[in-house]
């Protein structure tokens, strides 16, 4: 039983890794896809300051700039914590977990501003929400950081029911005795009886019963 338990931790485990891997891929994929949304706004914001007389042009700039230089620095980390994830080298990593825990405390420190000095809004909510999400995420990274210390997981479907039953025919030999000494299946049997044959069968006579007076 306790080989088994360990065998059964051991799947659970190699699960488990592969199930993080999967979700820091999608999540990575999903955050190269912000980064183009981020990099397309900030070059819209850029051209419509400089080319629009209706809006406040320096603003626009300095909006479109920030935009841009996030897009930039954050595709960057993703590209390279992507590669990390192909390469299995957990330092490509680093850039990534390093400007999303500046991001972090930024924003945690942007809501503790805006909770003290105004009164609750829902952009507070909203900005709540972000930092929930944020550290959700960061915290998933850091566990791929520390999973990439041991050897890549493999993708692979394990039958528990399978494993269990090998195991144990393997651990019982009486088992597999006792399975062998069972007679064989109806089907398996090389002779089979004989059939009826009404013409051997017909001339025996039956004894006459003594009648009733």
């Amino acid at each position: 039983m306790r080989d088994l338990s360990a065998a059964m931790w051991t799947i659970r485990n190699r699960q488990e890794s592969a199930r993080i891997l999967r979700t820091t891929t999608s999540l990575l994929r999903c955050f190269l896809f912000f980064d183009i949304c981020y990099m397309v706004a900030g070059i819209a914001m850029i051209m419509v300051g400089m080319t629009s007389e209706y809006y406040d042009r320096d603003r626009m700039l300095l909006v479109g700039g920030f935009f841009g230089s996030f897009a930039s620095i954050s595709s960057a980390c993703n590209c390279l914590a992507s590669h990390g994830l192909r390469t299995w080298r957990r330092g490509f990593l680093v850039p990534w977990l390093i400007f999303y825990l500046v991001l972090l405390c930024f924003l945690v420190m942007l809501l503790a501003h805006s909770l003290y000095f105004q009164n609750l809004q829902l952009k507070q909510v909203f900005l709540f929400f972000i930092c929930v999400a944020m550290f959700s995420t960061w915290r998933h990274m850091h566990r791929q950081f520390l999973l990439m210390l041991h050897p890549r997981p493999e993708q692979v479907v394990v039958d528990v029911e399978a494993v269990v039953r090998d195991y144990l025919s393997t651990a019982s030999p009486s088992s597999s005795t006792a399975a062998k000494d069972l007679p064989p299946k109806y089907e398996e049997v090389a002779d089979m009886p004989p059939q009826y044959d009404p013409n051997t069968m017909g001339g025996a006579a039956q004894p006459a019963l003594p009648a009733r007076q």
